[in-house]
């Protein structure tokens, strides 16, 4: 059973879960401030929120997460981060998060993979909504990147993704609503929607064959 840690409720796991079940795979879905610690799970995907990491003070249940991430790692489970999931596992880890130095990026984007991600082709197109980034923990292997930002990472079993592979334009609608932004973004979303589920169910089978 794979626990899906939503941090925000409007973040849910969209295509992620449907991916997932549809490959015969269950998962349960839990709010992260109803987190107690002890969860039991055989995979952890952690989503993402408009919260910072350095912000745990304010949001104690980010620190609940990144224990379940570091017990999942140590026990060699499969983790999967996205967006703040995949900052809370580098942070997780020893790695640094911090507002990023060249700005937002929000929309579709195309970043450049290495190493394991080469399967995907040189670069691949991924849906951005963020301003926080992360460092490299000292152990982990960088699958993606662009010219601004470290894009994906994989430790053990564990990969993070800063993009977000679970979307679709009803969902981007939603947080344009919650967040403000163009509106454009919806049709820019939609133009795109299979390649980007594509990218999804690529990634994903990637994921699972660890």
């Amino acid at each position: 059973m794979f626990l899906g840690v939503i941090n925000y409720p409007i973040e849910g796991l969209g295509s992620i879960k449907e991916i997932l079940e549809e490959k015969g795979y269950k998962v349960k879905e839990v709010l992260a401030t109803q987190l107690s610690g002890n969860e039991n799970f055989d995979g952890l995907i952690i989503m993402g929120g408009p919260m910072g990491v350095y912000e745990a003070d304010k949001y104690p249940f980010l620190k609940v997460e990144m224990e379940l991430i570091r017990k999942a790692v140590s026990e060699n489970k499969p983790v999967l981060g996205i967006c703040l999931g995949s900052q809370l596992l580098s942070a997780s880890l020893g790695g640094i998060v911090k507002k990023g130095n060249f700005g937002e990026e929000i929309g579709i984007y195309t970043i450049k993979t290495v190493n394991d991600f080469k399967f995907l082709g040189d670069e691949i197109k991924v849906f951005q909504w963020h301003g926080d980034t992360f460092t490299l923990p000292s152990n982990a292997t960088l699958l993606a990147y662009n010219e601004k930002y470290f894009q994906a990472f994989k430790v053990k079993k564990a990969l993070g993704l800063q993009f977000h592979v679970e979307i679709n334009s009803k969902m981007v609608s939603e947080w344009i609503k919650e967040y403000g932004g163009d509106t454009r973004l919806i049709e820019e979303v939609k133009e795109n929607e299979d390649e980007l589920k594509k990218n999804a169910e690529k990634i994903l089978s990637y994921f699972l064959s660890f």
